[in-house]
C-alpha cells in the first residue's frame, strides 16, 4: 500500500485501541492537571498577601481614592512611606515587593509622560506577576499612566533601569490562574506522547505483536510514524480537555479562536518532538515500569525548567542556561503569550518555533537511528 496506506493502517489500530481504553486514558492524564489548576491556582489567585509600599506626592483626593482601592483588595498589602529613597532602599532589602510612587500630577498625565512610577525587583517575579497587573488595572479607572522600572543589583548597589516591560508574560488583566494553565497544556502534551505510543510500543513488543509487523510486508519506518502521530492526537485530545478544566475554573484565551489555533499548533510541535524522545526511551527498554521511570526523569525537568509554575527568568542564574536550551519553555511562552498577552510577536513566534523544530528534528532523528531493526 506504500509508506502513507500502511501508516494511516497502523495508526488506525493505534486510535481503535486508544478509544476502547478511552476512559481509563482521560482519567489517567487530566487528574493530574485538574489538581493542579483547582489546587495551585485557586491559592496563587485567593492568597497572596503581597507587600506594596506607596510614596504618595500627590496628597490630592484622586490620590487617597487609589490607595484606598488598592488597600481593599486582598492581593495587596500596602503601606505608606514619605520618602522615595526609603521605599527603594526597602525594595533592594527585599523589604517589600513592588515601589509604587504616586507624582504630583496625578491622575494627569504632563507632557505625555505618566503619573505613576512603578518599581520591582527582578528577582521577585512571582509577586510582582500578580500585583501589577492590579495596579494597572485600578489606575485604568482613574485614567492614570503607567511608567515601569526594574531594580538591579549591582556591586550591592541598587540601579535602576527605566522604560521596562511590565512582565509581559502575565499581561495587564490576566491572573497566575491563566499563567499556570500555560505551563499545564504543555506539560499535558509531553504526557500525551509518554502514554501514547512509548507505552504501545513495549506493549506490542511483549505481546509479539511488533515482531509480526516487522515480518509483515510493510515499509517498516511506518511503525514509528503510526505511533508518534498516535501519540500526538493523544496529546492534543488530552489538552484540549485540560484548556476545558482551565475554561471552567475562569481561564481564557486572550487571543480568542486564533489564539486557541496557535496553541493547538504549539501543542503539535512539542508533542512531535516528545513523540520522537519517548520513541528512544521505549525502543531500548522492555518494561512498562522502567519505561514510565526514565521518561518522567527526562519529562519532569524539562517541564519545572520551561517555568510551569513561574517565570523562568526568576529560576536561579546557573540554572537559566538549561532553560534556555528547553524546548519546552518556547511552547510554555507561546501559549501564555496567545493566553495572557492577546498577540503572538513575530520575533517570539520566530524564536519560539525555531526552538521547536530544532527539537522535532533532533527526535525524528533519534528515533529513525536508535529504534531497534529486529524484535527480542
Amino acid at each position: 500500500m506504500g509508506i502513507f496506506g500502511d501508516t494511516y493502517t497502523l495508526l488506525t489500530r493505534e486510535l481503535i485501541i486508544f478509544k476502547a481504553n478511552l476512559r481509563t486514558n482521560l482519567i489517567r492524564s487530566v487528574i493530574f492537571p485538574i489538581v493542579i489548576i483547582f489546587f495551585f491556582g485557586n491559592i496563587s489567585a485567593s492568597t497572596f498577601n503581597i507587600g506594596i509600599t506607596v510614596v504618595n506626592y500627590a496628597n490630592n483626593p484622586q490620590a487617597s481614592s487609589f490607595i484606598n482601592a488598592l488597600t481593599s483588595s486582598k492581593t495587596l498589602q500596602v503601606q505608606q512611606v514619605t520618602s522615595q529613597s526609603s521605599a527603594i532602599n526597602m525594595l533592594s532589602q527585599g523589604k517589600t515587593s513592588v515601589v509604587l510612587v504616586i507624582l504630583p500630577s496625578f491622575p494627569n498625565k504632563v507632557n505625555g509622560n505618566p503619573s505613576i512610577d512603578i518599581y520591582y525587583s527582578n528577582s521577585n517575579f512571582a509577586n510582582i506577576g500578580a500585583a501589577i497587573p492590579l495596579i494597572q488595572s485600578t489606575a485604568q479607572s482613574y485614567n492614570a499612566g503607567i511608567s515601569t522600572n526594574i531594580l538591579q543589583q549591582q556591586n550591592n548597589n541598587a540601579v535602576l533601569e527605566s522604560n521596562v516591560a511590565v512582565v509581559p508574560l502575565y499581561g495587564t488583566s490576566s491572573s497566575y490562574k491563566v499563567f499556570l494553565v500555560g505551563g499545564i497544556l504543555a506539560m499535558v502534551a509531553a504526557f500525551g506522547t509518554v502514554f501514547g505510543g512509548g507505552i504501545s510500543i513495549i506493549a506490542d513488543r511483549q505481546l509479539g505483536v511488533l515482531k509480526s509487523f516487522y515480518i509483515a510486508p510493510i515499509n517498516k519506518k511506518t511503525i514509528i510514524f503510526s505511533k508518534m502521530i498516535s501519540g500526538v492526537i493523544q496529546s492534543i485530545i488530552y489538552m484540549l480537555v485540560a484548556l476545558g478544566i482551565g475554561f471552567i475554573d475562569g481561564a481564557t484565551i486572550a487571543m480568542g479562536v486564533l489564539g486557541l489555533v496557535w496553541i493547538i499548533l504549539l501543542i503539535m510541535l512539542v508533542a512531535i518532538g516528545f513523540a520522537g524522545v519517548t520513541t528512544v526511551i521505549a525502543s531500548r527498554v522492555n518494561k512498562v515500569e522502567v519505561y514510565a521511570i526514565l521518561a518522567q526523569v527526562v519529562v519532569l525537568p524539562m517541564w519545572f525548567l520551561s517555568g510551569a509554575f513561574f517565570p523562568a527568568t526568576s529560576l536561579p542564574s546557573f540554572i537559566q542556561p538549561f532553560s534556555t536550551l528547553d524546548p519546552m519553555t518556547y511552547a510554555t511562552q507561546g501559549i501564555r503569550d496567545v493566553m495572557m498577552l492577546g498577540y503572538y510577536p513575530i520575533q517570539a513566534i520566530t524564536t519560539d518555533i525555531t526552538a521547536l523544530l530544532i527539537f522535532i528534528a533532533f527526535g525524528l532523528i533519534a528515533s529513525a537511528l536508535l529504534f531497534k531493526n529486529y524484535v527480542d
